[in-house]
Parts: structure tokens; C-alpha cells; sequence
């Protein structure tokens, strides 16, 4: 698994031997920051569910400011740490050990303000949908911040939360 594009480009980064992680492909990353562009330089970006943190080690390989990784797996962030400080990316990052529900809480508590948050959790958990939810009570998303979120093809999701 590599960096696609951007200062840290061909980069490898690591990832678990075990399946336990189902890294966000680089074909899905290239094809999501191929639309994004250059408006993710200088932003503040979420990594939610971060696993290996290939999605966030490739918006700061972009140019975002500053990335957050949330992910409550300990072997997952001491690979999120080892990948950051490969590609000289540390000064950059926030990493938390927590879980997502208690993550965004904390993160509004720190009064982050986000231009982009990109979840990938486990499939058919149901874990989208929550995460909207709660991104949508909680003030951590700039006025025109994104929110993208993988999910498996028939997993119903919650399209518009622009209440």
C-alpha cells in the first residue's frame, strides 16, 4: 500500500499482516482526491476509523494542515505513528486511541472545526449511519465542510442531514 500522490508519493506504508484492517484502497483514494483536488491543502481533515491511516497520510501528502486520526485499535496507531513518521508527517497529526463515538465528542470538546471528514468503518455494522448522526449534533464541521464515508454497496445510507 502506497502514497498516490502529492510530497510523500510512492511512499509504502504499513498495514497489518492479520485481515483484522481493511485498508482504504489506493484506488479509492486516488479516485477520491482526484475529485477533491486541491481544495483539501490547508484544511483541517478527519480520518474517523482511521486503521492504517492511509486516507489521512494522503491528505497531508496533499497539503492539508493538520489531520486527526481516530481509531481505538492499539496495534492500528502504533502503525498510524510509525506511518506518519516514515513519510515526516508527525507535526502534522493528532492521533487519539478512542473510540468513534467518543472521539467526535472529545474533538468537539477541543472546539475543532473540520473541512473534511472521511469515514471507512467495518461493513454492515451499521456504523455509517451513526456516525452521521452524531457528526450532525455535534459543532465540529465547518459550513461547507464534507463529510465522505465508504460503506458497502447495500448498506442503506443516510444521505442528507442538512438540518
Amino acid at each position: 500500500m502506497r502514497i498516490v500522490a502529492g510530497k510523500n508519493k510512492g511512499n509504502i506504508l504499513k498495514s497489518p499482516k492479520d485481515l483484522s484492517v481493511r485498508p482504504t484502497s489506493e484506488k479509492v483514494r486516488e479516485a477520491l482526491f482526484d475529485i477533491l483536488g486541491t481544495s483539501v491543502k490547508e484544511t483541517c481533515f478527519l480520518d474517523l476509523f482511521a486503521g492504517t491511516g492511509a486516507a489521512g497520510i494522503e491528505a497531508l501528502s496533499r497539503g492539508a494542515k493538520k489531520v486527526i486520526f481516530i481509531e481505538k485499535e492499539l496495534k492500528c496507531i502504533k502503525i498510524i505513528k510509525e506511518n506518519l513518521e516514515k513519510t515526516g508527517n508527525s507535526q502534522n497529526a493528532v492521533v487519539y486511541k478512542i473510540d468513534f463515538l467518543s472521539g467526535l465528542k472529545l474533538l468537539a470538546k477541543k472546539n475543532y472545526l473540520l473541512d473534511y471528514v472521511f469515514l471507512d468503518p467495518p461493513y454492515n455494522k451499521g456504523l455509517v449511519n451513526i456516525s452521521l448522526l452524531e457528526i450532525a449534533k455535534l459543532p465540529i464541521l465547518r459550513k461547507n465542510g464534507l463529510v465522505i464515508a465508504q460503506h458497502y454497496k447495500k448498506e442503506k445510507v443516510i444521505e442528507n442531514l442538512n438540518n
